[in-house]
């Protein structure tokens, strides 16, 4: 599946964003709570399957 083993492809996705949750991101990024929104964004996902018992690490180990 990988070309390199350990290494998870990536893919790169859009999202569009009304002002109010741009303005959050950048609040959490200029505070330094993250280094760029793109980490901000994937913590909140982390978050999310976490309530709702998805792990995707153990979702590409099975497919694997």
């Amino acid at each position: 599946m990988n070309d390199q083993p350990g290494k998870v492809k990536k893919t790169r996705v859009s999202v569009t964003l009304t002002k109010p949750y741009l303005d959050a991101l950048d609040r959490l990024v200029q505070e330094g709570f993250y280094f760029t929104r793109g980490e901000a964004v994937i913590e909140g996902l982390r978050l999310v399957f976490r309530r709702h018992g998805l792990d995707p690490l153990k979702l590409l180990e099975a497919e694997g």
